[in-house]
């Protein structure tokens, strides 16, 4: 992934940037996204992603299903997300970039609403592994018994984390 181009914006965009964020997230994670003094560069790639880049530190990634956040902000215990926890035998496939299916799973957040953004976690470790978007609602999840129930959107071996690895 090759930077295209990359750009500082305004205070103005700073505002409109959180707004639209607003629109799927609560604004305690936009708080967690964005400090005070915040300085915001976009950095847009060849591939034709979007990134954002808060203070230095690579945050989001505009994605065809909105804003994410990039998962290093997971690992390091600097956003909140809902959660959903795999069993052992999913890791490797949920690493891989498939979608979560219902036998894999331990534990479902019950706040869980369908569409959320949620991240998927190993039951031993609690670790980060992918971002996904819920496609039923935590009840729902609960009632299945097979089938995909998030898709997977961003991992730790795509793209946007090997770009975040070496971002500076």
């Amino acid at each position: 992934m090759n930077i295209k181009q990359r750009h500082f914006i305004q205070k103005s965009q700073i505002k409109e940037l959180q707004d639209d964020i607003l629109n799927r997230y609560d604004e305690k994670f936009v708080g967690q996204i964005f400090p005070t003094k915040a300085k915001v560069e976009v950095i847009q790639t060849e591939d034709g992603d979007t990134l954002y880049a808060i203070n230095k530190v690579l945050k989001l990634w505009k994605s065809k299903e909105g804003y994410l956040p990039v998962l290093t902000l997971l690992l390091n215990r600097q956003v909140d997300l809902k959660k959903i926890v795999v069993d052992k035998g999913a890791i490797r496939f949920v690493t891989n970039a498939a979608d979560v299916m219902r036998p894999g799973i331990t534990y479902i957040d019950p706040s869980i609403k369908k569409g959320d953004i949620v991240v998927i976690v190993d039951e031993n470790h609690d670790r980060a592994l992918a971002i996904g978007k819920a496609m039923l609602n935590a009840d729902q999840m609960q009632e299945t018994k097979a089938g995909k129930v998030v898709k997977n959107l961003h991992t730790i071996q795509d793209n946007v984390w090997e770009f975040a690895k070496g971002f500076k």
